[in-house]
């Protein structure tokens, strides 16, 4: 391709898919940011200062990955018109998660 040339415009298509790929991602690290954010709550009331200490450092940065995760939403918010609604979307599969409950250790030989 030339220097010059432009390359060809993306399908519609192919940027709905795109914006709604940013979307789930962005989605799912706010939702991370939001579990993160609680644990270090947890460990910032903990009696040990160590803990104390990383819990309330984390608040921090999660401050800092907020504040971005809000200015990538407004740039999503700009490809709205690309955009179906993901609520419409419906993901299928099998649990990628699963629960165990561990009642015994096991005893070193």
């Amino acid at each position: 391709m030339d220097a010059n040339e432009f390359p060809s415009p993306t399908p519609q298509p192919d940027l709905a898919l795109l914006a709604n790929i940013l979307a789930l991602a962005t989605r799912n690290m706010s939702s991370i940011s939001a579990l993160v954010t609680q644990l270090s709550v947890e460990l910032s009331q903990s009696l040990d200062p160590h803990l104390q200490r990383l819990g309330q450092n984390t608040l921090g940065d999660i401050a800092r990955l907020a504040s971005d995760l809000d200015s990538q939403w407004k740039l999503i918010e700009s490809l709205s018109r690309y955009l179906p609604p993901c609520q419409d979307v419906q993901v299928t599969g099998s649990e990628l998660i699963t629960e165990i409950h561990i009642t015994e250790l096991p005893q070193p030989d």
